[in-house]
């Protein structure tokens, strides 16, 4: 797995390097398919804040988290991803995408135990159906706002094309424009 660590406001160290690559090498027990981790260490407001991506088998899995000093924000992030990874392997070996001989039996047993005891599978309990009506981005932007949502989808009148409108955590928007 090649690992990337950046840091913003915040001077990156050998130390920390080390430790956020033996940390993240533990991951792969549990799924040999990461093949990169980008960890960014930004300096907020006297708080460390610490985001990590994980690329795998086509997949992203991100985890992100804030904490006093980087070692305890990137060890809160580390718990977080460790299960979504093991979520996701769960999963997979369900589907029979993977075999379950990548790890050892002891270890399989107690991912799938972990995975039905600590968190069910989501499920679709609602269904919502609505009209697409054309309008324009801002148009779009104001009835977000209006119904106090975070994303809309909507049909933009210009390219006739189906959109979704979101709002980022910067405070900013951003628009999704499929291609298909």
């Amino acid at each position: 797995m090649d690992v990337i660590v950046r840091g913003k406001n915040l001077e990156i160290n050998d130390t920390m390097r080390d430790y956020v690559t033996q940390k993240l090498g533990k991951l792969e027990r549990f799924f040999k398919k990461i093949m990169e981790a980008l960890v960014q260490f930004q300096l907020q407001r006297g708080r460390v804040k610490v985001e990590v991506t994980l690329s795998a088998s086509g997949i992203v899995i991100r985890g992100e988290e804030l904490g006093p000093e980087w070692r305890t924000a990137f060890d809160k992030v580390m718990e977080k991803l460790e299960r979504q990874v093991k979520r996701y392997k769960g999963k997979l070996e369900s589907r029979g995408a993977i075999q379950r001989q990548e790890v050892p039996p002891s270890e399989v047993s107690s991912v799938v135990e972990n995975v039905v005891e600590e968190e069910p599978e989501p499920q679709v309990v609602r269904v919502k159906e609505f009209v697409l009506r054309p309008m324009s981005v801002e148009d779009a932007i104001f009835q977000m706002e209006l119904l106090g949502h975070s994303f809309f989808v909507f049909k933009d009148m210009d390219t006739e094309k189906v959109r979704v409108l979101y709002r980022r955590d910067d405070g900013n928007y951003g628009l999704i424009d499929p291609i298909y």
